[in-house]
């Protein structure tokens, strides 16, 4: 398959009409045949390709994860979309129009603040012995094996991976950089974990959205609690926002304090016009 036929399906990728993992597997063995030629440039731009295409089956697989309410093992796709976007932009520079990614890179965004994650574990690691990915040469101050990290080389991309290492301490933080270690409650009798999160939100979202490609947006406002918004509501009546809890004990409360609210801006795309010009059909406010 020649390049301009890649490029052509990864365009049109957001119409599902073709397997990703066929296309996935072309890609794969023509850069592993310019990689025997010595053709690095050709190797690298299939890099570029097959980087684009993971991070489409990532998102895909995350909306298919939250659909069906597996939660943090869609968040989990969403930190890897956010760190495969990143090394992407490192070695090519995409616009509006190009393979949908600027729809899942602000998707992803958007996703990620409506989750209700706050707090992280984040380690402090000592890494002790850690190999280049390319030649495998063990890496340290007075051993560089010359393979910069970050770059391509024979369509990979250069990265060390440690071998060796120990947790000095962990701390609990609210921006890691590592995204995945979400703080879970634990059941002290069955030693499971408890998912104490409330994904209202999220789900609300998506009994909206049918496809990982239809256009939403978002907007966050500072809206304000008034009595009148509960004029029907009893001190000791069950609290509206389906908490559990008596009225008077919850959003009783927050009269007169401010929180965020969220609007979702919703299109349903019928063609290209529509992908390349956000319209507001429909409003939801949540």
């Amino acid at each position: 398959m020649k390049n301009n036929e890649i490029v052509d399906k990864l365009n049109n990728i957001h119409l599902q009409n073709f397997s990703i993992e066929d296309l996935d597997e072309e890609i794969q063995n023509q850069k592993l045949i310019f990689v025997a030629e010595g053709k690095q440039d050709e190797a690298k731009l299939l890099w570029i390709n097959q980087t684009i295409l993971e991070i489409h089956k990532l998102y895909r697989n995350a909306f298919e994860l939250v659909k069906n309410k597996s939660y943090y093992q869609a968040w989990c796709q969403l930190e890897r979309i956010e760190i495969t976007i990143h090394s992407l932009k490192k070695h090519f520079t995409y616009n509006k129009e190009q393979y949908f990614l600027w729809h899942i890179e602000k998707c992803t965004k958007n996703l990620q603040i409506l989750y209700p994650y706050r707090l992280f574990a984040s380690s402090e690691i000592l890494k002790k012995k850690k190999i280049c990915s390319v030649c495998d040469k063990e890496i340290s101050i007075r051993n560089f094996c010359g393979h910069i990290v970050g770059e391509i080389y024979n369509g990979e991309m250069c990265h060390r991976i440690v071998t060796e290492c120990e947790i000095l301490g962990i701390s609990i933080v609210e921006n890691p950089g590592n995204k995945f270690s979400v703080m879970f409650l634990k059941d002290e009798k069955t030693n499971e974990q408890i998912d104490q999160y409330n994904y209202d939100t999220l789900d609300y979202l998506f009994e909206m959205i049918n496809s990982p490609y239809e256009i939403w947006d978002l907007e966050i406002s500072q809206k304000e609690s008034k009595i009148v918004d509960y004029k029907n509501v009893g001190r000791n009546d069950l609290c509206t926002c389906n908490s559990g809890k008596k009225f008077k004990r919850c959003c009783l409360l927050k009269i007169g304090k401010k929180y965020p609210h969220y609007e979702f801006i919703l299109t349903n795309p019928s063609s290209k016009t529509l992908l390349t010009n956000t319209l507001r059909n429909r409003k939801a406010s949540h």
